[in-house]
């Protein structure tokens, strides 16, 4: 949901989804292709619910291109011509896989695509702070594009603030907490919202605060979620997500 409000702040918007990259970690094709038209049956969703219609780019349209494959090669020659950036990639690799080509070859991949996207005009990369340490190595590759950050994403339910990763339904955090998903009930979502966790809740908040407003509601400002803890920012979380995300999604969905 973070990522498809950029809609709201960032002119000529597109998502890009990174189907490859499954592949690439072993998926297998149909179940790739069963994800991919899930996403894009909740964009479609989205859009009749906030009026927000981004282009959508898969990795899948230009990984296997001649001009991709170069550009892959151009930067992979880069990255490995300097030991301290290939170590720093390497860094972004689970070790149990570092002996494998292949999976010395992803974070190639995770530049090049933005070097390929940088090259047909987009001038700005937002992501997960996570992708940092990709970044980095792209700035000190001069890369001509900017950069920049979505809010983080928390788990429901653990006593830290456990961040997650926003598109990967499967990640929880080290303390195995819970994420909401689209297409649930109003009683599920209400049910894990009061688990707690403050990070969790002005997370919430603020993506539901901008839901409202572009729902024509008045719900608090960000700068006022800030202010909230407890049980009021609870009560509040639980408000806003069902009122500003859930009842809308799920009245398109019913029609």
């Amino acid at each position: 949901m973070p990522i498809y409000l950029l809609n709201s702040f960032v002119d000529d918007f597109s998502l890009l989804i990174v189907d490859e990259f499954l592949e690439l970690n072993g998926v297998a094709n149909e179940e790739v292709k069963y994800m991919k038209n899930q996403l894009l049956d909740v964009l479609e969703n989205l859009h009749r619910v906030y009026g927000f219609d981004p282009e959508v780019i898969s990795c899948s349209t230009f990984m296997k291109s001649e001009d991709y494959l170069r550009i892959f090669r151009d930067v992979k020659e880069q990255v490995f011509e300097s030991e301290e950036l290939s170590s720093r990639l390497l860094e972004t690799v689970p070790e149990d896989k570092r002996s494998i080509p292949s999976a010395k070859d992803y974070p190639i991949h995770e530049l090049a695509c933005v070097k390929f996207l940088s090259s047909s005009g987009f001038s700005l990369k937002l992501g997960p702070t996570k992708e940092k340490k990709y970044d980095e190595v792209m700035q000190d590759l001069e890369f001509d594009i900017d950069f920049g950050y979505i809010l983080d994403a928390y788990a429901i339910g653990t006593k830290h603030p456990d961040k997650v990763v926003h598109y990967i339904p499967s990640s929880r955090g080290p303390n195995h907490g819970q994420r909401l998903f689209f297409g649930m009930s109003e009683r599920e979502v209400k049910t894990r919202i009061q688990q707690g966790g403050d990070y969790a809740m002005q997370y919430l908040c603020q993506i539901a605060s901008v839901s409202g407003h572009i729902l024509g509601d008045n719900p608090p400002t960000l700068e006022e979620v800030k202010e909230l803890y407890g049980r009021r920012l609870k009560k509040k979380a639980i408000n806003l997500v069902i009122e500003s995300i859930i009842k809308p999604y799920n009245a398109v969905v019913r029609r």
